[in-house]
C-alpha cells in the first residue's frame, strides 16, 4: 500500500499537466548546478557512473553505483547570485535507487523604491527545488526513472509553488561504453500563483548520448534539446539590420541549419591514464548564437572544467562562458558514506 501511494504521488504532475495561458514560469529549474554537466556544455544527461549530481534532472541515471553517495555544490552565478545544491542516493532492494536533492538560488538583496524613486527599505528574492526520484532497471539494458519536483519561488511579496515531474529512460549497451537517454522535463503545473493568472511550465524534451572510445580514455557527449519546439531563437535577438548600400532596413532571417544547430550541445571528458583526473570541455550552440557580440564574440558558448579524487572525496570545478558580462563558476564535493562505515 505504501508503495502504491508513493507512485501515485510521483505521477500526480502527469495527471494535472496543463499549458493554460501566460509565459513560462519557474525557468530557474533549468539552471544547472552540477559542475560536471556545466563543464560539458550543459547537456550531458547520458552517463552511467557514481556521480549523483547527474540524477538531479535525469532520474533514470540513478543506479546502484550511487548507493550512499552524497553531494554538495556551490555556484557563483552572475552578479551576487549564488547557487547551492545537495543530493543523496540510496538503493532499496526490489524497489530501485531512490534519490533526493535540494537546490536553492539566492538572488541577493534589492532596494525597494516607490514610484518616484524614493527608497523604502529592501527585499529579497530566492527559489528552491526539492526533488524526490527513483530509478529502476527493468531489463538488462534499460533503466526507467521518474522524479517529483516541488518548487517554491519568492520575489518580495510575490510567491508561487509548483509541482512538476521528469520522466526518462536510459539505455546502456552490454559493453557499458555507449549510453543514450530520452528525457521529458517539467511536466506539471502551478499550485499557487504569483497573481491570479496561471502560467505554463518550461516543458522540454531532450535526447542525449555518450560513447567511450575504444583505444583512448575519452568520452564524447551529444545532446539535442527542445525536441518539442523547433524554433528556439531568442525573441530578444536583433532581427533587423540597415543595408549600408541602400540605407534600407532589412529583415535578418536565420537559416534552417542554424535553427537546428541551436538544439545541439557537444562535450568531451578525458581521463588521462585512467587515473583520478578528468579534463572536460563543451560547446553550447544556443548560447553562442544568442549571447555573442558581433564585434567581439570571444569564447561565448564554450565551457571547461576539471575533476579529481583525493582520498575519499571527489572534487569538481567548471567555468562556463555565457556572456562577456559574466562567467559562472561551479564547485562541488562528493563522497560515499559507505567508505566511512555509515
Amino acid at each position: 500500500m505504501r508503495h502504491n501511494f508513493f507512485f501515485i504521488l510521483l505521477f500526480f504532475p502527469l495527471i494535472s499537466y496543463t499549458q493554460v495561458g501566460g509565459q513560462n514560469a519557474f525557468s530557474f529549474i533549468n539552471i544547472e548546478h552540477s559542475p560536471r554537466i556545466e563543464a560539458l556544455g550543459g547537456g550531458a544527461i547520458a552517463i552511467i557512473d557514481d556521480d549523483i549530481s547527474l540524477s538531479q534532472n535525469n532520474p533514470s541515471l540513478l543506479n546502484s553505483k550511487m548507493h550512499n553517495e552524497i553531494f554538495f555544490s556551490f555556484g557563483d552565478y552572475f552578479s551576487d547570485i549564488n547557487l547551492l545544491s545537495f543530493s543523496f542516493a540510496y538503493e532499496l532492494q526490489k524497489i530501485g535507487v531512490i534519490g533526493i536533492s535540494l537546490k536553492s538560488i539566492n538572488y541577493g538583496d534589492f532596494v525597494r523604491t516607490n514610484f518616484v524613486g524614493n527608497e523604502e527599505g529592501s527585499f529579497v528574492a530566492n527559489d528552491q527545488v526539492l526533488t524526490f526520484g527513483i530509478g529502476k532497471k527493468v531489463i538488462s539494458n534499460l533503466i526507467f526513472g521518474i522524479n517529483l519536483n516541488l518548487m517554491n519561488s519568492t520575489y518580495d511579496s510575490y510567491s508561487s509553488i509548483a509541482l512538476v515531474s521528469n520522466l526518462s529512460v536510459t539505455y546502456s549497451n552490454k559493453t557499458k561504453t555507449f549510453h543514450s537517454t530520452f528525457l521529458a522535463k517539467n511536466i506539471g503545473r502551478q499550485l499557487t500563483y504569483y497573481n491570479s493568472e496561471r502560467e505554463k511550465m518550461p516543458f522540454e524534451i531532450q535526447f542525449a548520448l555518450s560513447r567511450e572510445l575504444e583505444h583512448l580514455p575519452f568520452i564524447y557527449f551529444l545532446s539535442y534539446n527542445n525536441i518539442n519546439q523547433f524554433n528556439i531563437e531568442s525573441p530578444y535577438k536583433l532581427k533587423n539590420q540597415t543595408n549600408l548600400t541602400t540605407n534600407e532596413l532589412e529583415l535578418k532571417k536565420e537559416s534552417i541549419a542554424k535553427t537546428a544547430l541551436r538544439h545541439i550541445i557537444i562535450g568531451g571528458e578525458l581521463n588521462p591514464f585512467k587515473k583520478s583526473l578528468f579534463i572536460r570541455g563543451g560547446f553550447n550552440f544556443q548560447r553562442r548564437f544568442d549571447l555573442t557580440s558581433a564585434s567581439y564574440p570571444a569564447l561565448i558558448g564554450f565551457s571547461w572544467g576539471i575533476g579529481f579524487k583525493v582520498s575519499k572525496y571527489n572534487f569538481d570545478y567548471s567555468r562556463s562562458v555565457y556572456h562577456l558580462s559574466g562567467v559562472p563558476n561551479n564547485f562541488s564535493i562528493a563522497t560515499n558514506l559507505s567508505t566511512f562505515g555509515i
